[in-house]
């Protein structure tokens, strides 16, 4: 794991993440190549500390470059975010395979309606924007 100006870097055998937070509890978090689970315990230990802290969480994924992810990756998200859901906002997934939106059904399937799918970028970036401006 790296500490960039703007970002966390967290680099593994077949890809990386980065994780910027935009503002108090507001990630964005985008991945590269493929999503093993070792990636899920460094990336909420950060959402965890908000949380800690007083802050509900606002993540965002830009999975528009993952190409794989572990199904214990998705199992691990899933069940974080069940445990965290009074303290989690909508989760905006922007995706261009139809592996990672149905990864998203699954979850919200199991959650509840917390997963808000974009195909558009122009679309995924305002629900980013309007997340900082709500803490503003």
């Amino acid at each position: 794991m790296r500490e960039l100006d703007d970002r966390t870097l967290i680099e593994h055998e077949n890809g990386y993440a980065e994780i910027r937070e935009l503002a108090p509890g507001v990630f964005v978090t985008r991945y590269y190549g493929a999503a093993p689970v070792q990636l899920v315990a460094p990336i909420a230990a950060r959402f965890d500390q908000r949380i800690v802290e007083g802050y509900r969480i606002s993540m965002s994924i830009d999975a528009t470059d993952l190409a794989f992810f572990e199904a214990e990756f998705r199992r691990q998200w899933t069940e974080w975010m069940g445990r965290n859901k009074a303290h989690l906002d909508d989760v905006h997934l922007l995706f261009s395979s139809r592996l990672v939106m149905m990864g998203a059904a699954l979850v919200n399937a199991t959650i509840g309606p917390k997963i808000k799918s974009f195909a558009e970028r122009s679309e995924f970036d305002a629900a980013i924007t309007a997340a900082v401006l709500d803490r503003a």
